[in-house]
């Protein structure tokens, strides 16, 4: 039962008062019975609120896989489509029915919301979670077959003999999480005052768990050297081996769901070389210095990731400083050839999937990032570089469950440089046609192209040195 300024759970075996945000409407506890079938789940919701309400679901496919919904109480409770109507229920009335997965689609698909691995799946909770409608926040027990384990991106509240348990604490219109149910390769890395939650589940072939541990633990190194410390203090980081693809990771997704979170979808049958020249896992941790960004704010964040991707890596030698150098001037290259005369960065960054801007939005904006980091430095005699903004930011706001603006984060960053450099930069090339002109960038480093993924480098001391300082670090 979950109550006003402090929630308590009292479950068999257990007993934990822990601090709560603020009031839910209707307070809600779950508890989800995972059989070691995987092939449904049951689900008892409880409520400390009567009356009527009503529950929803916000995925498209949940409403078929729904059966035997119960009230224990003699509540009336009827389905209509998408929702669930329960009228005159008395106070702390249950609800259970039960998930059949068996007719869950998208299997495989990582873009899909249920994926089957070897003794495991993963799913998201919006297959399983009816929510009352306006609720974000509840509370969820998994109770689990021996042998198995859960992981999720949520706040943990405690671990029992029968099973875990969560608060959700999802904002609305962000349910974009994921839930690893089954036999489950999970342990923590602690790096900093952050903790790290792994979770890899099984594939066909086996993953070589070794391997993968050591590119974690790399591109991890690599993120946190940016400016010395990892980003935010708890992820969730899950693991799925596919073996398909043509690359070591066809797919990753940051998510802030209840908390952060990084998906990899891989192809375990590569080989550790192939893991370590990767930049995509980079990249997904890169997008933990910004908050979530709402609206068509694409080529912030993606710009960002495409930045740091490179000079992470470099940082920690997993790549040379003029490796580094050479992947941006390709991307902004690749960014150059993807600008469309008539197309503004805006335009593509709104439309992007449908006219596949890829190029445009990333390189623009990795390119307006590192504009924005040359002008810090070379303005603060190196005292300020964007490093050192974004720790800042972490400092005072990055929140996984706060939702900016494109225009609040830039402004943000603004007062934190106690300048106008980056609001600037987006009202010069969010409405123009053009990819951002690199050439006074360039001269200032020193970079001398020889071709669209070729450069000669300046021996000057000046150009050097600014080189230097954002290939290796504070």
């Amino acid at each position: 039962m979950l109550r006003s300024l402090f929630l308590v759970l009292t479950l068999p075996g257990l007993s934990v008062t822990v601090a709560k945000a603020g009031p839910l409407f209707p307070p809600a506890m779950y508890t989800i019975e995972v059989p070691s079938s995987l092939d449904a789940l049951r689900v008892k919701a409880c409520f400390e609120a009567g009356g009527t309400f009503s529950l929803e679901s916000a995925s498209p496919q949940t409403s078929r896989l729904l059966t035997g919904v119960e009230s224990g109480n003699g509540a009336s409770v009827a389905r209509r489509g998408d929702r669930i109507e329960v009228r005159n229920a008395a106070d702390d009335t249950c609800l259970v029915y039960r998930v059949d997965l068996t007719s869950a689609t998208w299997r495989g698909n990582w873009r899909g919301g249920f994926v089957v691995t070897t003794g495991a799946i993963l799913i998201d909770p919006d297959l399983f979670l009816w929510l009352p409608e306006g609720t974000t926040d509840v509370g969820v027990e998994f109770r689990l077959p021996p042998g198995y384990s859960v992981s999720a991106p949520w706040e943990s509240l405690a671990m029992t003999e029968r099973g875990d348990v969560f608060r959700t604490g999802v904002p609305a219109g962000r349910r974009d999480g994921k839930v690893a149910l089954g036999r489950l390769e999970k342990y923590r890395i602690e790096v900093d005052a952050a903790e790290i939650e792994v979770a890899i589940l099984n594939g066909v072939p086996a993953s070589d768990k070794a391997l993968i541990r050591r590119w974690l633990n790399a591109n991890i190194k690599a993120v946190s050297a940016i400016y010395g410390r990892f980003p935010v203090p708890r992820l969730q980081l899950l693991v799925i081996p596919l073996g398909n693809g043509d690359e070591p990771v066809p797919w990753g997704q940051v998510s802030r769901s209840g908390g952060d979170a990084v998906h990899l979808y891989i192809d375990q049958r590569m080989s550790e070389s192939a893991f370590m020249n990767d930049w995509v896992l980079s990249h997904e941790l890169s997008h933990l210095f910004h908050p979530y960004i709402s609206g068509d704010a694409r080529w912030v964040y993606e710009g960002l990731a495409s930045y740091y991707q490179s000079v992470s890596r470099a940082r920690v030698g997993m790549m040379s400083a003029h490796e580094a150098w050479e992947d941006l001037h390709a991307g902004f290259e690749r960014g150059r050839r993807g600008t469309r005369r008539g197309r503004t960065l805006g335009d593509a960054t709104e439309n992007m999937h449908a006219e596949r801007a890829y190029m445009q939005v990333y390189w623009s904006g990795a390119a307006i990032f590192l504009l924005a980091d040359l002008e810090l430095r070379q303005a603060t005699g190196q005292r300020l570089s964007l490093d050192r903004v974004l720790d800042s930011f972490a400092e005072c706001c990055l929140n996984a469950k706060r939702v900016w603006t494109e225009q609040e984060f830039l402004e943000q960053l603004d007062r934190l440089s106690d300048s106008a450099i980056f609001t600037r930069l987006a009202m010069l090339y969010r409405d123009s046609d053009r990819f951002p002109d690199m050439t006074s960038a360039y001269e200032r480093l020193g970079l001398q192209p020889r071709s669209g993924s070729e450069l000669g480098f300046d021996s000057g001391s000046e150009p050097r040195a600014m080189r230097s300082a954002i290939m290796g670090g504070p």
